[in-house]
């Protein structure tokens, strides 16, 4: 009873968030991605079947959260109060469905859960298509077709082929971190392994964005004659392979164990572990 209040209690103190969320939703500025990443955490929060008695440390910094947010919900972006909000109700959600303090990957679905695309898009999909051009130019340059980039353009023989925003692979990050967080709630791994799952699933996600724009390359210069729905199909057959690869990656976990770094001190558990355009 006391956790349904303190839970009714924070949705009541945060119903700003709330109403931020539903408009970034719908109104056609963000992916609504955001709503399965909640719904997933609310399912793995039932399917545990624990609902213990709400740990003390837990709800002081479920509070602390609280007060924070009162205190600079005036002055700070809607999103940093959505961070705030979030990471209040992933405390309470952790220790009474969890019984840990702080559950990495509940915390980390819940800030999936948030609007982010658009801001993750507008701060890191420019620096992603540099890197990802410059690697990609590296690559079909030792392959034998001389290219260099400028930016986020590729040049080869007077053809210039641009990486454009999908290219960033920003999608395709949320959702190999969306399926790389759901495995490590559903297994209950600790820091540690979450930690290295994660790390892993970024960077098997950023090689196959280079994979797949060295692909398109070749086919968007003319270099490999392809039908039009070679481009799609490539993006698909990369998607498809690093799902795959976090997957092996999640199972490989399951046979080997890793500290389980946890906030609860209570107990020392270990667990088993269209892209290119040519103009």
């Amino acid at each position: 009873m006391f956790t349904k209040t303190v839970i009714a209690g924070q949705l009541l103190a945060f119903w700003p968030v709330w109403r931020w969320y539903i408009e970034r939703m719908t109104d056609g500025s963000d992916e609504p991605w955001g709503i399965l990443a909640l719904l997933t955490v609310l399912i793995l929060v039932i399917l545990q079947g624990r609902f213990s008695v709400l740990n003390k440390r837990a709800l002081q910094l479920s509070l602390l959260m609280v007060l924070l947010y009162i205190g600079v919900m005036a002055i700070v972006p809607p999103l940093i109060n959505g961070i705030l909000a979030v990471s209040a109700l992933g405390f309470v959600l952790s220790s009474t469905g969890f019984r840990r303090i702080i559950h990495p990957a509940i915390f980390a679905l819940l800030l999936l859960s948030l609007p982010l695309i658009a801001s993750m898009q507008f701060y890191g999909g420019f620096p992603l298509r540099w890197l990802t051009a410059h690697i990609s130019a590296a690559i079909v340059s030792l392959l034998g077709y001389p290219a260099t980039a400028q930016g986020t353009v590729l040049h080869w023989f007077g053809e210039r082929v641009v990486v454009d925003a999908p290219c960033a692979g920003i999608k395709m990050l949320w959702a190999g971190l969306y399926l790389n967080f759901t495995l490590a709630a559903w297994k209950n791994l600790g820091f540690a392994a979450t930690w290295l799952a994660s790390t892993l699933t970024m960077s098997l996600v950023f090689a196959g964005n280079v994979l797949r724009a060295t692909l398109l390359f070749f086919t968007e210069s003319g270099i490999v004659k392809a039908p039009g729905e070679a481009h799609q199909a490539i993006g698909l057959a990369v998607f498809v392979v690093i799902m795959l690869g976090i997957l092996k990656f999640h199972h490989w976990f399951a046979g080997n164990r890793l500290p389980n770094i946890s906030g609860n001190a209570a107990k020392h558990k270990t667990y088993r572990l269209s892209c290119f355009y040519k103009y």
